[in-house]
């Protein structure tokens, strides 16, 4: 059986009772915490002002029942325990009694909702304020057991929503694990706690190896989750009979799972920049979690995970967001600070002080480093705080992933071209080829539309993966990549799209790429991008022959675009940003596209292209994190062309307190 007995676990613990395996999961694992509550209080209040503050408000919502599921609070509190099953943005449950491999259907519902309460990043957040607040530890560390004996009663092994997925499991163990470590700096868990904690560690060893998601045709995040978590298992209760295998087995299947998913260029092999993000902490998690247990990882890990780092560095915005290319599920690993769905310039400081290499540093001191107080201390806090940054990011291309970064001033273009993820089977990938996200100042412009929902609402993933979604060009209603029906983690790639040109150094940062996936309706996309200060002016390609209908859509952050004409003074900007970008086609001055930028200014966008077509603004949806959509608009052009073809769209930045038209 997975879940042993009680008096079998403390036999096979050495006998005592649970007060004995209380004094034993007293002890710090993997090993001792390197700082004292004292002297973390300390280290936070000079590197990381307010963020003691932020700990303790998660710490007393954890304790009443309200956590943070993908960025939004939702109240989980129910019959004095937590409701476990429960879908909280839909309201709906899943069946806890059922078997958790023959679950009854429950239309409307997503999973990952209800997983995000079940990982245990609440327990995380206890742990936390129980050791930083004198005055409600007792309280804190009380609700944490409380907390984690609930989950134990209420969700039996291979019962409900929460054995569904061995990397759900593993996650949890890991947040089991770090919880317990963090508890252990002010004495450690209650009897009742121990042994209920150290039933769920064996228990979940013994589910994530029976269920290892190695299975698929390409194995990805999940399974280096899924060996991080029997690490985690391994190391919380190193004790207990099978762990030295659980070790041996993981350390070896983290090796092989960074071999594996971390392409050449640092990127990762997902096809998304977001689950980059996700990769970036299992992978530091595992090092680190190694490192305390003294199992090293070896150079090899060390040098590809620095290569990850590197490359998310690159793939940052100066607004600290990572591009959302490719699937958002706002999955995190590291539950020890709340981070927005697309928060990205945490990573920078972990790194450099994980890694020993502060040339991934984008800005000096330590006031983003929260992380790296509790795994490393302060020690390596004031290390960050001394230490001093790599330059500025500049354009970069990294064609393993397909990702591409154009960078003058303000501006900021992150660009899709390049094969799809998961070596080609495109799990994680969109139809979003040759699309962008631009950034001016820091604030998001043009936008990817995110994710929305997984399994949960089939109709809208399909949606928001679709080429028409994406600021990008369709011809003829076709996807770049036919969507399998029913099938929502694939997205065989067809379009065989290619970096044509990469010059960052010019008057204009400039790339080209193009895409073979209309090429049925015997059509090939060209498009360039080129970016000065001042803005950027992208030249939209069509190579073939025949009449065919195209949509050109520029989907924005902003829900407020709307259409007007040029003013003299920018259409005489826009004239001067055509020929930096070398561009000679006049726009058209009557109809353009004004979107605010809040503190930022605005953003004209304006376009030359052929007779007949002229843009027109349609309410649209974002998808900002997992679970959640708002209101957005796009500028969209659309009509008959005769092809060859060229659309041309130009997006000029009117910084904050320029004239108005």
């Amino acid at each position: 059986p997975l879940a042993p007995a009680r008096d079998q676990l403390m036999d096979a613990l050495g006998g005592g009772g649970a007060a004995a395996l209380a004094r034993l999961l007293a002890r710090p694992r993997p090993c001792p915490t390197p700082w004292s509550p004292a002297s973390l209080r300390d280290a936070l209040a000079r590197h990381v002002p307010g963020e003691t503050e932020r700990v303790l408000a998660r710490a007393a919502a954890a304790a009443q029942g309200r956590i943070a599921v993908h960025g939004v609070e939702v109240d989980v509190a129910r019959g004095g325990g937590t409701d476990w099953q429960l879908d909280p943005f839909h309201g709906g449950r899943f069946a806890g009694w059922a078997p958790s491999l023959d679950l009854p259907a429950a239309p409307g519902l997503d999973p990952k909702l209800a997983w995000a309460i079940g990982r245990g990043e609440q327990w995380v957040a206890l742990a936390q304020g129980a050791v930083l607040d004198p005055r409600r530890g007792d309280a804190f560390a009380q609700a944490l057991s409380a907390s984690v004996r609930d989950f134990v009663v209420q969700n039996p092994v291979g019962r409900g929503v929460h054995w569904t997925s061995a990397m759900e499991a593993a996650l949890r163990a890991w947040n089991l694990v770090l919880a317990l470590w963090i508890l252990s700096a002010r004495g450690g868990p209650e009897p009742a706690f121990a042994l209920e904690a150290a039933r769920l560690l064996v228990s979940t060893g013994r589910f994530v190896l029976a269920h290892l998601e190695d299975d698929t045709a390409v194995p990805n995040n999940h399974l280096a989750a899924d060996w991080l978590g029997l690490l985690a298992c391994a190391e919380g209760l190193p004790e207990w009979p099978e762990s030295a295998r659980w070790r041996a087995l993981a350390l070896d299947g983290l090796r092989a799972a960074l071999a594996a998913q971390v392409n050449d260029d640092g990127t990762s092999f997902e096809g998304s920049v977001p689950y980059q993000r996700l990769a970036a902490e299992l992978f530091a998690t595992g090092l680190a979690l190694g490192h305390g247990a003294r199992r090293p990882l070896g150079s090899a890990y060390a040098r590809r995970l620095r290569a990850l780092f590197a490359s998310t560095r690159a793939l940052l915005s100066s607004g600290g967001d990572l591009p959302q290319i490719g699937d958002s599920d706002s999955g995190r690993v590291l539950a020890l600070a709340a981070r927005r769905p697309t928060e990205g310039g945490y990573l920078l400081p972990l790194g450099a002080a994980l890694l020993r290499h502060p040339s991934l540093l984008v800005r000096g001191g330590a006031a983003d480093a929260a992380e790296v107080a509790w795994l490393l201390g302060p020690r390596a806090l004031d290390a960050l705080a001394r230490a001093r940054p790599g330059r500025p990011p500049a354009s970069a291309s990294f064609p393993d992933g397909g990702f591409h970064a154009l960078r003058r001033g303000a501006l900021e273009a992150f660009v899709s071209c390049g094969p799809s993820g998961q070596r080609g089977i495109g799990g994680h990938s969109h139809n979003d080829k040759l699309s962008l996200e631009l950034y001016v100042a820091g604030a998001l412009a043009v936008c990817d539309p995110g994710t929305g929902s997984y399994t949960g609402d089939p109709e809208l993933r399909d949606a928001l993966r679709s080429t028409r979604a994406h600021a990008t060009l369709a011809v003829d209603g076709l996807e770049q990549s036919p969507i399998p029906p029913e099938r929502p983690f694939a997205l065989p790639d067809a379009a065989d799209a290619r970096l044509v040109e990469f010059e960052p150094w010019g008057v204009a940062a400039r790339l080209v790429g193009e895409h073979r996936g209309f090429a049925r309706a015997g059509v090939v996309h060209r498009r360039e991008v080129a970016l000065t200060e001042q803005g950027a002016v992208v030249v939209d390609r069509l190579v073939g022959g025949g009449a065919h209908q195209v949509e050109l859509r520029w989907p924005f952050a902003s829900p407020l675009a709307r259409v007007r004409a040029l003013s003299p003074g920018e259409a005489a900007a826009l004239a001067r940003l055509a020929r930096a970008a070398r561009l000679r086609r006049p726009v058209d001055s009557a109809t353009a596209v004004e979107v605010p930028l809040g503190a930022a200014g605005r953003l004209v966008v304006a376009f030359a292209c052929p007779p007949g077509l002229a843009p027109a603004i349609e309410p649209s949806l974002r998808s900002p994190g997992y679970g959640r959509v708002e209101e957005a608009s796009a500028a969209v052009v659309a009509g008959a062309v005769s092809c060859p073809a060229v659309l041309t769209t130009l997006l000029l930045h009117l910084p904050a307190g320029s004239a108005a038209p």
